[in-house]
């Protein structure tokens, strides 16, 4: 086994993610609420309704169980991933694939698969960024071990690390870079862009059954979770960006754990470097392996993550309008060079300042948030034709010959009607719903 001894190992593991452009490929991850249809409550991980009776209905249709001691926490399918997130929320981690017409197709055969399945269970399914009715004691929690050791650090750190791991829900979108000159051209555009995205993607306008003051309360929550690993880290923007930068920075991230023969050994609060130098208190004098780092890797959650790939975390769960826009948003920008260059122009001059005011203001704002003198909402508009010109160059036909434009529809709707699905959701709520909160289980749900 090789043990990790200096930086340039570290360094190595994001040169060796560099990819081909024949070779990118698209991933989504998209999370989702699960809720008892009759009472709308939360449901627990087991008994008559719950996660394993989903779980073992998903096996008879042949997937296979992730098992973590005694307990089932995944299921796995043809390179699909189903996971659980703290609060019992579903995830799943699509299969890396070439278009937005192959990843959309998978989207909505899972769904559908899942939607059969729990509504035999007498259970819903809701893509929305925030619970919209359960206070925190009512959510039951996944038995996953990294999470224990997560529940007691959280609260150390942020007023909000609670709600983030148990009362939110995301859509996150994972692409490749060709090498680490790519890298820092995505990556800045995806930093600096962040405002714009939580803007066009905000969806969760409620708190326990009632408007929370927000658009995007998940971004707010995040804000408020853990500054040492999450927000908009400025490097990004800057020059000196580059895959050392990026170690330096996961270095200086505390560390939550580490898994050895299945076990967990709480780290929360220590130091890579420390183990690197064998000084962990709980596990002295080991070293770590590059599986250590992918772990410690996983736990970071700035709005753009580094792994082997990057992983884009803006974006609220969502309903079925937008499930499909937010992967063909990203793609159209950064898996075409012309619409990459033009987007950085178009960006040249925003600095870390703008956008990061930008985006602590973007939850609460939205649209009317401002960057450079001049609303997000016109430089959404003005980043979607971008993203429709790199579609366009792209040329993915599907079998009508129509390109990946078409799952741009959504966002175009967005703009021409000038709402985010969140504003959507507080006209719905303040007239056709008449403030009755639990209508968003009847017409939202999947």
């Amino acid at each position: 086994m090789k043990y990790i001894e200096n930086k340039t190992q570290l360094i190595n593991y994001f040169i060796e993610g560099s990819k081909s452009k024949t070779e990118w490929r698209i991933g989504t991850e998209h999370e989702k609420f699960l809720f008892n249809l009759k009472n709308k409550n939360s449901i627990p991980y087991d008994g008559d309704i719950s996660i394993l009776k989903i779980f073992s209905e998903l096996i008879k249709n042949n997937w296979t169980p992730i098992n973590e001691g005694k307990n089932i926490l995944g299921l796995i399918k043809d390179k699909k991933n189903i996971t659980l997130e703290p609060g019992l929320q579903f995830e799943l981690s699509g299969d890396a694939v070439k278009n937005i017409h192959q990843t959309c197709n998978e989207i909505n055969s899972y769904l559908k698969e899942l939607k059969i399945v729990c509504a035999k269970l007498g259970i819903g399914l809701l893509g929305n960024g925030f619970a919209p009715i359960a206070k925190l004691n009512d959510i039951f929690k996944s038995p996953k071990k990294r999470y224990e050791i997560m529940r007691k650090y959280m609260p150390s750190v942020g007023k909000n690390g609670l709600d983030m791991m148990h009362r939110t829900c995301a859509t996150q979108v994972n692409l490749d870079y060709l090498d680490e000159a790519d890298y820092k051209k995505k990556s800045k555009l995806i930093a600096a862009i962040t405002p714009v995205a939580v803007s066009l993607f905000s969806n969760s306008p409620f708190k326990e059954k009632e408007l929370n003051g927000y658009l995007s309360y998940r971004t707010h929550i995040w804000q408020n979770t853990d500054k040492n690993r999450s927000g908009i880290p400025e490097f990004f923007l800057q020059e000196e960006n580059s895959f050392e930068r990026y170690v330096d920075f996961a270095l200086k991230v505390p560390m939550y754990f580490i898994i050895k023969n299945d076990e967990y050994i709480d780290c929360a609060g220590e130091s890579f470097n420390d183990f690197i130098s064998g000084k962990l208190k709980n596990y002295p004098n080991k070293k770590p392996t590059i599986k250590d780092w992918e772990n410690h890797v996983s736990t970071i959650f700035t709005e753009l993550r580094l792994k082997k790939y990057l992983e884009i975390r803006s974006a609220d769960s969502c309903s079925s309008a937008g499930i499909c826009s937010i992967p063909a948003f990203w793609t159209g920008l950064l898996y075409d060079e012309n619409s990459l260059d033009q987007a950085l122009e178009y960006v040249k001059n925003w600095n870390y300042k703008d956008i990061y005011n930008g985006y602590l203001e973007v939850p609460k704002k939205g649209f009317d948030t401002e960057i450079k003198n001049k609303k997000i909402f016109e430089h959404a508009k003005k980043l979607i034709e971008f993203s429709a010109l790199g579609l366009k160059n792209r040329k993915q036909l599907n079998s009508k010959g129509m390109d990946e434009n078409i799952f741009l529809k959504d966002i175009h709707n967005f703009i021409k009607d000038k709402k985010s699905p969140a504003q959507s959701l507080i006209e719905k709520y303040n007239t056709r719903w008449k403030q009755d909160i639990f209508k968003i289980f009847d017409e939202e749900a999947f």
